[in-house]
């Protein structure tokens, strides 16, 4: 199977409007080295491996298993949890999908997350059009969210889209780019990649101003500040009528990191976080040179800790939150661990 992925700076949704522009490159930062994986709950671990390892060649790179951790028993809120995990990776980032022995019943009763979360909403693979991702995703069981039909929103930019929902309620974002479109001095050399990961927002400006100062990023691209996104295509993608929206972009080495808030349909601030065996994303884990600074980085933007470093997967690793309470993950691992944001020539691209 080809392996290779769409470089980013390829292909964007929409033009920026203010902040940085799109494909623009951000400086590296000393601290914030990359993201480390996505992590996932889910009921079984190797129907979701075989899913997307067909759909968008996510590929397994470790399993191991979560027990007698004092860490995880502290985001759980209760001791004793366990979890079996496997690591899937794409050309730029990863997944680690967990399943969970016993999920408490807060978990059980934790309803999927919506389109307009609030929360950390899909993961968005980015792909060549003739994988045919998307219908490998349905086939293999997931459903689609808006239209069935993917959707062309620019017709100056040869890129479908489809958000779909898979057996466990997790989003999955497709983007497919008809590559002989492409208006580039030399095609993609890459046919698969992991775009983002998106937090959708019930107020984007403090999200903005969290992550701007935790990655030490100003300026990000914005689009819809004075005029939000909307139109029937964008119906189509998202499934809810009406829609109206705005959004920002981080770029973290490897990984980009979006937000959104739908204007048109509020999204309230959660009174708890979601339990961290809920089924859906959990988390998202930052490769960070200095696990203190990091912790200072978070704590001075407006975060909160929720536990002190500690051992796990042979490095160190500390949680937080952001403002609407995300799941990060603080991690400092060896640069040639499979856990590594590192493990990825030349990031990806």
């Amino acid at each position: 199977m080809n392996r290779n992925l769409i470089g980013l700076g390829a292909v964007f949704l929409l033009a920026a409007c203010g902040g940085r522009s799109a494909g623009e490159p951000v400086p590296p930062d000393s601290i914030i080295t990359g993201v480390n994986y996505v992590g996932a709950s889910v009921s079984d671990l190797e129907q979701t491996a075989e899913l997307y390892s067909s759909a968008v060649d996510l590929q397994p790179a470790d399993q191991s298993e979560i027990a007698d951790n004092p860490v995880f028993d502290i985001l759980a809120g209760r001791t004793g949890i366990s979890a079996q995990t496997q690591m899937m990776r794409s050309i730029n980032a990863q997944v680690r999908f967990m399943q969970f022995a016993n999920p408490s019943a807060e978990a059980q009763a934790t309803q999927q997350m919506d389109v307009q979360g609030p929360g950390i909403a899909h993961v968005c693979y980015q792909v060549d059009q003739k994988t045919q991702a998307y219908q490998k995703l349905l086939a293999g069981g997931a459903k689609h969210i808006g239209n069935k039909d993917m959707v062309h929103l620019n017709p100056q930019n040869p890129v479908y889209y489809a958000y779909a929902r898979d057996f466990d309620g997790l989003i999955a974002e497709i983007e497919h780019v008809d590559i002989a479109k492409l208006e580039l001095p030399t095609p993609p050399k890459n046919q698969y990649r992991v775009r983002h990961v998106s937090l959708a927002t019930p107020d984007i400006d403090r999200l903005v101003d969290f992550y701007t100062a935790f990655l030490n990023q100003p300026g990000p691209r914005r689009v819809g500040r004075w005029m939000t996104v909307s139109g029937e295509k964008v119906d189509q993608v998202s499934g809810l009528p009406g829609s109206e929206l705005e959004m920002a972009w981080f770029q973290i080495r490897n990984l980009e990191l979006e937000m959104f808030q739908y204007h048109s349909h509020p999204t309230k601030d959660l009174e708890e976080p979601r339990p961290v065996d809920a089924l859906g994303y959990n988390m998202i884990v930052f490769d960070v040179s200095d696990i203190d600074a990091a912790r200072n980085r978070l704590v001075d933007a407006g975060g909160t800790i929720v536990s002190e470093p500690a051992p796990m997967d042979g490095g160190q690793i500390m949680f937080g939150r952001d403002p609407d309470g995300n799941l990060l993950g603080l991690q400092a691992v060896a640069k040639d661990s499979v856990f590594s944001s590192q493990n990825f020539k030349d990031n990806g691209t």
